[in-house]
């Protein structure tokens, strides 16, 4: 028995060579028959109907296309159809979701000498809505749009009663209970990508993250805006040798020995998914880029009044190996080039030794220092049926010294770090499903852009730390219920929250969430 890497074998065999025309034809007559008979099928079951007979090599790829085509010109005549596509598009898919929930926030302040450790509380029930299509188009192009509830980068919820008024400098307008000035439906996602170079995928919109990444880091919420590439290949290796096993001893009814040869095991097996993901995000647009007369400063210091882009740079690769263990890492590098006329302030986050109405006051979301190395990593196996996974992130941002000392606090440097750590076991895809999962997450003050943090965990803000268990239920394959609760504090006692979150406290010496989901997705 030798170990050892052996190449894969690829054999192809061309069945339609020699293959009888009649019998080609009672195929592709089948087929037809079947689609545009009085058979009710979906034009993706009849796409996949069509792709095994040209894998079997039973119709040629022509004889599928002109199938297709006509398939795509039969609906759209007939009075059936209700819906009409363009030529170009020849696929389309309609999805969406829609959740209540109810919702408590608390924190505890630190620093208002008027008020100290006093406790403030948020309860309110709120919905959201995301409605899209994504859909792909003639010569390797696809695209997607998505609606959805909310004008907040972070967050799609709408809250009940929250609009009963609105004000407008010093004059307030009534709307009555059940307004509707804060139920608007707002673009969430236009993207357009193509996907004619062998495993590369280009992207251009606002789209949804194309970033392997955690919420430490990432609200799940954002939809970045700007261009993006990415690469994947896989690799699969076998390890063993191929042939007959070693023949067994067995005996017949009348006890005479027989030899009986079976085929060897299946060989040991490795599928490595190589990826690469790079992004350039419009963070900010300055407007003008060259403003007249002179720049505003922040402590003294000209502020920059350029475009502001996020890049990110990403490689990394999944171990698939057998019985379903996997491994996967991803690290990220960030870097900004320009602060915008939004951002361009030195990031501040807040003091404890100012009043909790002072220390909001200071700059909660400027983005200048930030360098940050991201690498997120998950591992995952199966207990039985059961999907167990262990997930983490660690980040540092290599210029969280110039960060902590242009906040004002130079010997607070070291505060670089964030990380988490947590498991899940389980799954939510079918009806009867369960999942529950727990982390503990640790982010310090000039560790990570808090204009992108989670928006739940913790209040959207940096130097805080705590721990998180969720869990859920599926009711229908499409109903899904969560809980989710979370306790955080304060890292440094020395600093700020930075931030900006729902409960109006500066610091947040102590938080903690409770999330109650009914989703609905379709």
């Amino acid at each position: 028995m030798s170990f050892g890497l052996a190449p894969a074998r690829v054999t192809s065999t061309d069945s339609t060579q020699g293959e009888p025309m009649f019998k080609r034809f009672i195929y592709l007559f089948a087929a037809a028959s079947l689609i545009f008979g009085g058979v009710a099928v979906h034009a993706q079951d009849a796409g996949a109907l069509l792709d095994l007979l040209v894998r079997k090599k039973l119709i040629t790829d022509q004889e599928a296309e002109e199938v297709r085509s006509e398939l795509t010109k039969q609906v759209a005549e007939t009075p059936a159809g209700k819906l009409k596509l363009s030529v170009p598009i020849t696929e389309l898919e309609l999805y969406g979701d829609a959740r209540l929930r109810y919702e408590y926030r608390g924190g505890r302040t630190a620093g208002d000498t008027a008020d100290p450790n006093d406790w403030l509380e948020r309860q309110r029930e709120r919905y959201r809505l995301r409605i899209g299509l994504r859909g792909t188009l003639a010569d390797d192009w696809f695209f997607g749009i998505r609606l959805e509830t909310s004008q907040n980068s972070r967050s799609t919820n709408v809250t009940f009663g929250d609009d009963t008024s609105t004000t407008s400098g010093t004059t307030t307008t009534f709307n009555g209970p059940f307004a509707k000035n804060s139920d608007g439906i707002n673009v969430g996602q236009a993207y357009l990508g193509y996907k004619g170079f062998r495993d590369i995928t280009l992207t251009g919109g606002k789209m949804p993250n194309p970033l392997v990444t955690t919420l430490m880091v990432w609200d799940g919420d954002i939809n970045p805006e700007g261009a993006a590439e990415q690469w994947k290949h896989s690799f699969t290796f076998s390890f063993g040798e191929s042939g007959l096993a070693q023949a067994e001893q067995s005996y017949s009814k009348d006890n005479k020995a027989l030899a009986i040869s079976k085929p060897a095991a299946e060989p040991w097996k490795l599928k490595i998914d190589v990826f690469a993901n790079f992004a350039q995000f419009i963070y900010d647009d300055s407007n003008p880029e060259n403003p007249l007369g002179a720049r505003s400063n922040s402590g003294g210091n000209l502020k920059p009044n350029t475009d502001a882009w996020l890049l990110a740079w990403q490689v990394g690769a999944r171990f698939n190996f057998p019985k379903n263990f996997y491994f996967q890492l991803a690290p990220t590098l960030y870097n900004y080039t320009g602060n915008g006329d939004t951002f361009n302030g030195h990031f501040v986050g807040g003091s404890p030794f100012l009043s909790n109405s002072d220390s909001l006051a200071l700059n909660q979301v400027g983005i200048n220092s930030l360098l940050v190395l991201e690498i997120p990593a998950e591992f995952g196996f199966k207990v039985g049926e059961l999907p167990v996974r262990v997930f983490g992130d660690f980040a540092v941002n290599f210029e969280g010294d110039e960060r902590a000392s242009a906040a004002g606090f130079p010997n607070k440097g070291d505060q670089r770090y964030a990380y988490m750590i947590g498991a899940g076991i389980g799954q939510l895809k079918a009806k009867h499903d369960w999942q529950i999962q727990a982390w503990f997450q640790h982010t310090e003050q000039f560790s990570l852009d808090p204009n992108l943090v989670d928006s739940d965990l913790w209040d959207s803000r940096v130097n805080m730390e705590g721990v998180a268990v969720q869990a859920g239920y599926a009711l229908s394959d499409a109903v899904i219920f969560n809980l989710t609760y979370g306790y955080a504090w304060r890292v440094d006692d020395g600093l700020g929250t930075g931030g900006t979150g729902d409960i109006g406290i500066n610091p947040l010496d102590k938080y903690q969430i409770f999330q109650a989901d009914l989703n609905v997705r379709f």
